[in-house]
């Protein structure tokens, strides 16, 4: 277990953020790690996410500090084509001190946390292969096998930002996004016990977590278990110090496990390094892959609305082209419901938000002479827009 006061950032994440200098107390105190496992099935569309954040709990006044787990979807979808507006919404958020928790064991990105509320075990068979068990004393399991396609991995990819300018090394940030399972197949399952959701407010804003009316019924009803079998999905792992100065990112990842393929948007504001679109298509019996670059697409919000808890416009409707190489992507992803992930209880967080994205896209890739390679339509995809805002909307 690590010793939260020398080198509470794990060792197999420290090497790779590539600063060449030692952290100060301001960069460790920015630092994050995130890691992303999404579901996109109709038991749960969301994601399981893990950030290691502040790892060394230092400002305490103004950033929390610790492992914040994130479990956030919506549960029981009739179809992926329609989410109704009483969807069966959850968002629960827990938050480990870093002395709770043992990084890289046993083997690396591997790790456990518990405290008196809750535990969770991650292990990590490689980069894209993880098996997760979560149990919160409350009435919460979940249980998830995560194993993504061989060949599929992308390239890591690193950004830096305000780097070349004066007071640059105390506002720049630097990030690397690794996707070393952009689609995957899923199992596993959810159990809710009645007493739990009842705890949880009925909507979001006063607190990060929240369990929506229907859920709350359809708990109470009995029917608390949700499970799924060979369901598309994929794993994000970024790390960085200070990445708020790149303002933000919208990302979309489209990924289908039946037919191998997938769609990967990836854009941090204030970063050109990390505007790019991956894909992943099976071609003449082999995987393929491809990277345009960000003076080779175009993303646009096609429709927007605003949206009174976030306190921003956020997308309805994104559009994406891009073009080169003797390639040609179009995209056009329709977001059918939103999760917002809020904290409202440190002043480095409540101006920023994150709105975890429900959605469907199509997509078609073409050769230069018209021939379709790939394409999909109506596929559940998810995404996240997060970005500053001025003002932190009252719940």
């Amino acid at each position: 277990m690590p010793n939260p006061s020398s080198t509470s950032i794990p060792d197999w994440a420290w090497p790779r953020l590539a600063t060449g200098r030692d952290l100060g107390p301001v960069e460790a105190a920015s630092f994050i790690e995130w890691r992303y496992y999404a579901i996109l099935s109709p038991a749960f569309h969301g994601i399981v996410g893990l950030a290691l954040v502040n790892p060394e709990r230092r400002f305490g006044a103004i950033a929390e500090g610790g492992l914040l787990l994130i479990i956030a979807g919506v549960l029981g979808r009739p179809t992926a084509e329609a989410l109704p507006d009483d969807a069966a919404t959850l968002c629960w958020m827990h938050l480990f001190p870093t002395d709770a928790c043992n990084l890289d064991d046993p083997t690396r990105g591997s790790l456990t946390a518990g405290d008196a509320e809750c535990c969770i075990a991650l292990a990590h068979d490689g980069p894209a292969s993880a098996r997760i068990r979560i149990e919160s004393g409350a009435g919460l399991r979940l249980d998830l096998e995560h194993a993504g396609l061989a060949g599929t991995a992308l390239l890591p990819a690193d950004g830096t930002d305000l780097r070349d300018i004066p007071l640059g090394r105390w506002l720049g940030a630097n990030w690397r996004v690794d996707c070393p399972s952009p689609v995957a197949t899923t199992t596993g399952r959810i159990e809710l016990d009645t007493g739990f959701v009842d705890r949880l407010p009925a909507r979001p804003g006063a607190d990060p977590s929240f369990a929506s009316p229907p859920l709350k019924a359809r708990v109470g009803a009995g029917a608390g278990y949700f499970e799924w079998r060979h369901a598309s999905g994929y794993y994000e792992h970024s790390w960085g110090v200070r990445p708020l100065p790149l303002h933000g990112w919208d990302f979309l990842f489209v990924p289908d496990a039946r037919r191998g393929q997938t769609a990967v948007l990836q854009t941090y504001r204030g970063s050109r390094a990390l505007r790019y679109l991956d894909l992943c298509w099976q071609q003449d019996g082999n995987t393929r892959q491809h990277r345009f670059g960000a003076d080779q697409l175009t993303l646009t919000w096609a429709e927007s609305a605003a949206d009174a808890l976030l306190g921003v416009r956020r997308p309805l409707v994104r559009r994406i082209e891009a073009a080169g190489d003797g390639l040609r992507f179009e995209l056009t992803g329709r977001v059918l419901g939103q999760v917002p992930l809020l904290r409202r209880h440190r002043l480095a967080v409540r101006h920023f938000f994150i709105s975890e994205e429900i959605g469907i896209a199509d997509w078609t890739l073409t050769d230069q002479g018209g021939r379709v390679l790939a394409a999909a339509e109506r596929q559940p995809c998810g995404g996240e827009l997060a970005h500053f805002r001025l003002r932190a909307p009252r719940p």
